[in-house]
């Protein structure tokens, strides 16, 4: 009689920990998609003084695909240490009041006119960030992007690189978008099918 009840408490454990595991492999996870780091030159200005150029290195993060061809997302920009100092003196602020990365949220990029791989290239246009009250002006910023032609449908980065892909194929080819754009959110806010 031991020995039944022992197997019957096993049995259950063990379906017990398989749904869990069954459930923890159907729900998704969202993918944090980031550009690669790239060198973009900014120019630092504060009142009448002349400009500097600050050579930091930009990546976006993307949030958002949007159905009129933009991606909505962060960008980072790593200040350098020289660049630092030279805020701090421009600003006359400490340091450690600068900041190493510059970060902006509810940045929109678009596709960079007939891309097509095996570089996807997102632009965002000119805008001004302010860093400890010295204004740095960012000129046009070009992002790249590797495509990737194999489609996984894993929500991973690889299906990611896939999406721009099949994007910026559309978009060169004059079709429909949706699909595509629905698909991209569901991976980015980690979806179920």
């Amino acid at each position: 009689m031991n020995t039944k009840f022992t197997k019957v408490i096993f049995a259950v454990a063990c379906l017990l920990g398989l749904s869990t595991v069954a459930n923890a492999q159907a729900t998704p996870k969202a993918v944090a998609y980031s550009t690669a780091a790239k060198l973009v030159i900014a120019k630092l200005k504060s009142g009448d003084a002349d400009a500097f150029d600050v050579r930091g290195k930009v990546s976006f993060t993307v949030t958002a695909a949007n159905s009129d061809d933009t991606v909505a997302g962060t960008l980072t920009y790593a200040l350098p240490e020289d660049a630092r100092q030279k805020i701090a003196v421009m600003s006359g602020k400490a340091l450690s009041a600068v900041p190493t990365n510059v970060v902006r949220k509810d940045i929109l990029a678009s596709f960079q006119k007939a891309t097509e791989p095996p570089v996807l290239h997102l632009e965002i246009t000119g805008m001004d960030v302010d860093v400890v009250g010295v204004k740095m002006r960012f000129n046009r910023i070009v992002l790249d992007i590797n495509a990737r032609d194999s489609h996984p449908q894993d929500y991973s980065v690889q299906e990611m690189e896939a999406l721009f892909t099949v994007w910026a194929r559309q978009i060169l080819n004059g079709r429909s978008r949706r699909g595509i754009i629905m698909r991209m959110n569901k991976v980015i806010n980690g979806e179920p099918e």
